[in-house]
């Protein structure tokens, strides 16, 4: 008999110690800490479940109005998987806790104090280079680990790759006036149509779509950026030798100082394919020099990406490609004075000497314009036309550019002439003129004489 009360006593010990222990662990404070080195994400905590210490079942949290997220709650506390997937899409878990996490260089982790209960965590805003996140997270304390219980737990979302994040894309330019496309320095003239080519992968994913893609160029000064000089020839996105028009827009704010920028259309943006691997977005455009463009200096045109999804912009610079022209001017001059003349007319030939680029005439200052820009090569100046009073010299001259000895100026081209000849009004110019007119006078007397006697002797 003492054995049984002694076994009874101890078994009612046991349950006193087993009630007095679940109000213990409701009222524990229970920890888990969010870590990841990557910045720009911000995670959010949904309570989802409280644990009833008296019960020991868990109770949906009054925020939950998500029926399919009540079920899988109640459905099993110790399978989360059907848990996270009702929570992925849902919009039924209210606000969260305003206590969010967000990452950065320098903070790296955070650590919540909560009850016991279910708690689901979400990624809320990742950087525009984030592809996804693999799984977000339940968190569900106490936390079991085998046969152990604790009341800590740590998510790492370094760890197990579960945040994927994307390479920055790539941005290149490339330009031609013959369908031979460079990066090399070229040049150009005034009758050169100039075809730029702007070359971007497509960055964002399916799971962090892009809310903007703009491609941008900026002119340097020497290009014509007028609004109807820039031709938008083509947009399209690119995979191997596959393209598709796409849709865009021509913006000019809003693009870091850049001349303009082709915006791709949102619609475009939110379509899956556009996201496949290996795909680029190639915008084509041509322009022309500007008149006033600088002679033998560089005329940049750098191009750049700008992407964003909405909350993280990121510009990646592209490569700079250079243009130069030159230009050619006639000056004429008196070859025994140096003395500067006007009215000479100069023809400018390509090298072969007969075909024509341009004709000019030389002002009060000698100087003759072709106003023509020219790209490197051999070319001809010859004067096809003299002053008045002057001999023409038509001896061809050949200019090669560039020509580095004159710098940023015109090569010009100075041509001598000299002062055509007139007869003399004195000595012996004077008695040619007397003798033949002298003769001719005498020439004319003897046959009027011999007409006369004809006459008389036909009488």
């Amino acid at each position: 008999m003492k054995s049984v009360k002694r076994i009874l006593s101890v078994a009612v010990a046991v349950l006193l110690i087993a009630v007095m222990m679940i109000p213990a662990v409701s009222a524990a404070d229970y920890t888990f800490t969010l870590k990841t080195t990557k910045p720009g994400y911000e995670f959010t905590v949904y309570p989802l479940a409280t644990l009833n210490a008296t019960t020991g079942a868990y109770e949906v949290a009054s925020t939950v109005t998500d029926e399919t997220v009540k079920s899988a709650i109640l459905a099993s506390s110790d399978s989360t998987a059907a848990l996270r997937d009702a929570c992925k899409d849902s919009t039924g878990l209210g606000s969260g806790l305003s206590d969010k996490f967000v990452s950065s260089a320098s903070n790296t982790s955070k650590t919540y104090t909560v009850d016991a209960g279910i708690y689901y965590v979400k990624c809320t805003d990742v950087p525009v280079n984030n592809k996804e996140i693999v799984n977000e997270s339940i968190v569900v304390l106490p936390y079991k680990e085998g046969t152990q219980i604790k009341n800590s737990l740590t998510i790492d979302y370094d760890t197990n790759g579960k945040i994927k994040e994307l390479g920055e894309p790539g941005v290149e330019k490339d330009f031609s006036i013959d369908g031979a496309l460079t990066k090399d320095d070229q040049t150009f003239g005034s009758d050169d149509v100039i075809t730029y080519v702007l070359t971007a992968d497509v960055t964002g994913s399916t799971a962090n779509k892009l809310a903007s893609y703009i491609i941008t160029d900026t002119m340097g000064t020497g290009l014509d950026q007028s609004e109807q000089s820039i031709n938008i020839t083509s947009v399209v996105l690119k995979n191997g030798s596959n393209t598709t028009d796409l849709a865009y827009e021509k913006v000019t704010t809003g693009i870091g100082g850049a001349t303009f920028g082709v915006s791709i259309d949102a619609t475009e943006l939110d379509k899956n394919d556009f996201y496949a691997t290996g795909n680029q977005v190639v915008v084509t455009y041509t322009t022309k020099l500007a008149s006033d463009a600088p002679v033998n200096t560089i005329i940049p045109n750098t191009d750049a990406l700008i992407y964003s999804n909405g909350s993280d912009t990121k510009t990646i610079p592209g490569n700079t490609v250079n243009a130069k022209t030159y230009k050619i001017d006639a000056l004429k001059i008196d070859a025994s004075t140096q003395a500067t003349l006007s009215g000479a007319v100069f023809t400018l030939y390509k090298e072969d000497g007969t075909t024509v680029i341009a004709t000019a005439t030389s002002g009060s200052n000698g100087k003759a314009d072709f106003g023509k820009l020219l790209p490197a090569g051999t070319y001809v100046v010859k004067e096809t036309g003299a002053p008045e009073g002057y001999n023409l010299n038509s001896t061809p001259q050949t200019v090669v550019l560039p020509d580095e000895a004159n710098g940023s100026s015109p090569v010009t081209v100075t041509i001598e002439d000299t002062k055509a000849k007139l007869p003399e009004t004195g000595g012996n110019g004077t008695m040619i003129f007397t003798i033949v007119g002298g003769s001719l006078v005498l020439l004319a007397a003897a046959l009027f004489i011999v007409v006369m006697k004809k006459r008389s002797s036909a009488k």
